[in-house]
C-alpha cells in the first residue's frame, strides 16, 4: 500500500523530478567545465630487492624472507613520502615548498609485491611527473646511504599524464543525474506531504470540531460570497440558540458537548436543503443561511427545525439521561441589498425577541423592531 502511494506521488510530481535532475546535471557540467581546476596525477614505481653486492649465499634467502614481513618495505614507503625528503628534493630543484603548495603526494605498497607506488597530484601534468621523479631519486639516494643490505631503484619513472583525473564531466554528470532524481523524488514526496498538511490545517479552520459544522469565520465567508454572487437575490439568515443547555454548558464533559452539538448539527442538515449553509456561530448558537428563500418560507422550515430540536436528546446511548435543548430561533430576510453587518444585526434582534417572548421563532420586521 505504501509503495503504491509513493509511486502515485512520484507520478504526480514527475515534472519536479525531471526539473531537479536537469538542474543537477547542468550544475555538474558547468562546474566541471568552467569552475573546477583540472588536477593531474603522475606516479613512479620502485622495486626493493636484496643488495647482491653485499648479501651472498644463504643471506639472500634470509633477506627475501625478511622482505616478506613487510616492515622493510613499509619503512621505505614512509621515507619516500616523508615531508623532509620532499622538501629537500624541492630544495635541490631551486624551489621552495610554498611554490608547490598545490601539489599532494601519496604512497602505497602494492599488495603481495616488493613494489612501492609513489604519486604526485597537482594542476600541471609536467610538474607532477618532474616532482615524482625528483623526490623519488632523492629518496633512493637517501635510503642507499642508510640501508645497504637492500637495494631500491626505479621500476617505472613518472610520465606526464595526458588526461586529468579530476574533474570527470561524464561520470560527474551521471552521478549528478542520479542525485537529482533522488532529490526530485524527495521534493515530490515532501510537496505532497506539505499540501496534505496545509489541507488539513485548512479543514481545521473551516470546520468547528465540537459540532462538525462550518466554523464562524468560514460561515461568514460563505455568506459574503453568496451575497456577492447574487446581490439582488432574496436570502434568509437564521440563528438557532440552544437555550436549554446554557446553564449546563460549562460543567458538561467535553464528550457530552461534542455529542450534543453534533446531533444538533445532524438535525439541522436533515431538515435543510443541500444548498443551505450551516455554521457554528457561538458556543450555544448555530447560524443558517437559506439562499433564494423569503422569510415566510423560512419560518415554516424553522418551525420544523424547532420541533425536531425540542425532542429530548439522550446524552448516552441506551442511557437514562436526557437533556432538552429548548431552541430559540431568530431570522431575517435580505430583500433590499442590506450589507452583511446589517443582515446579521437584524437576525440578532429577532433572536433577542425569541429569547424574551413566548414565541420561540421570530422574524425581523421594521416594526416593532425599529
Amino acid at each position: 500500500m505504501e509503495i503504491r502511494y509513493y509511486l502515485r506521488v512520484v507520478q504526480r510530481g514527475w515534472w519536479l523530478i525531471l526539473a531537479s535532475a536537469l538542474v543537477a546535471v547542468n550544475l555538474s557540467l558547468a562546474y566541471s567545465y568552467y569552475v573546477a581546476e583540472p588536477r593531474y596525477e603522475a606516479y613512479a614505481r620502485f622495486i626493493i630487492s636484496p643488495n647482491l653486492l653485499i648479501v651472498e649465499g644463504r643471506d639472500v634467502v634470509n633477506s627475501l624472507e625478511a622482505l616478506d614481513k613487510r616492515s622493510i618495505i613499509s619503512t621505505y614507503a614512509e621515507v619516500i613520502n616523508s615531508p623532509q625528503i620532499i622538501n629537500n628534493a624541492i630544495g635541490l630543484l631551486n624551489g621552495k615548498p610554498a611554490d608547490y603548495a598545490g601539489y599532494d603526494t601519496s604512497v602505497t605498497v602494492l599488495p603481495d609485491t616488493n613494489i612501492i607506488r609513489f604519486s604526485v597530484q597537482g594542476p600541471d601534468p609536467q610538474v607532477t611527473a618532474m616532482l615524482a621523479n625528483a623526490i623519488g631519486q632523492y629518496a633512493i639516494d637517501f635510503i642507499k646511504e642508510l640501508y645497504t643490505a637492500y637495494d631500491i631503484q626505479f621500476l617505472d619513472k613518472a610520465m606526464p599524464p595526458s588526461e586529468a583525473y579530476y574533474p570527470r564531466p561524464e561520470q560527474d554528470a551521471v552521478l549528478a543525474l542520479l542525485v537529482g532524481l533522488v532529490v526530485g523524488a524527495g521534493l515530490a514526496i515532501f510537496r505532497d506531504m506539505l499540501a496534505s498538511t496545509i489541507d488539513k490545517l485548512g479543514e481545521r479552520r473551516m470546520i468547528d470540531y465540537e459540532s462538525m459544522a462550518y466554523s464562524r469565520s468560514y460561515f461568514e465567508r460563505k455568506v459574503r460570497e453568496e451575497m456577492a454572487k447574487r446581490p439582488d437575490a432574496v436570502q434568509t439568515l437564521a440563528f438557532v440558540y440552544l437555550n436549554g443547555i446554557e446553564e449546563y454548558y460549562d460543567s458538561l464533559p467535553q464528550a457530552y458537548i461534542n455529542r450534543i452539538m453534533r446531533q444538533a448539527n445532524d438535525i439541522l442538515k436533515d431538515e435543510l436543503r443541500g444548498n443551505d449553509i450551516v455554521g457554528r456561530w457561538s458556543k450555544m448558537e448555530f447560524a443558517i443561511l437559506l439562499p433564494a428563500t423569503e422569510g415566510s418560507s423560512a419560518i415554516r422550515r424553522m418551525a420544523s427545525i424547532q420541533e425536531s430540536l425540542s425532542v429530548p436528546m439522550m446524552l448516552e446511548p441506551d442511557g437514562d439521561h436526557f437533556i432538552s435543548l429548548d431552541p430559540r430561533i431568530g431570522l431575517a430576510d435580505r430583500q433590499g441589498g442590506e450589507p452583511f453587518n446589517v443582515f446579521v444585526n437584524q437576525t440578532e434582534q429577532a433572536l433577542e425577541i425569541s429569547m424574551q417572548s413566548d414565541h420561540k421563532i421570530n422574524q425581523y420586521k421594521v416594526r416593532p423592531f425599529g
